[in-house]
């Protein structure tokens, strides 16, 4: 999956629940015990990953972003971009 494909209208879902583990306000570490792989997440990484337990777009995402941080919509959206195309290439979010 490229960022490419990943469009402002895309709707985004993971694709499984993997167990977590807060390490803090900020930060959650993530475990896929098949693959034996941890994932760690914090700050906007975090917030992300929350917000894709429900259906949502690459824009509302940013959307939801923007408001917390100073970071500029073009900005806001590219980096979102290559966050859920790994995640998406990890086989832990999925565009329906």
């Amino acid at each position: 999956m490229s960022r490419h494909d990943i469009k402002p209208d895309s709707v985004l879902i993971r694709t499984s629940q993997l167990p977590a583990a807060e390490l803090g306000p900020d930060d959650t570490v993530l475990l896929d015990a098949e693959r034996g792989v941890y994932y760690g997440l914090e700050g906007p990484a975090r917030q992300i990953w929350e917000k894709l337990s429900e259906e949502i777009t690459l824009a509302d995402i940013c959307t939801s972003l923007i408001e917390e941080y100073d970071v500029e919509r073009g900005q806001c959206e590219a980096d979102t971009r290559d966050f859920l195309a790994e995640l998406i290439e990890n086989g832990l979010v999925k565009i329906r």
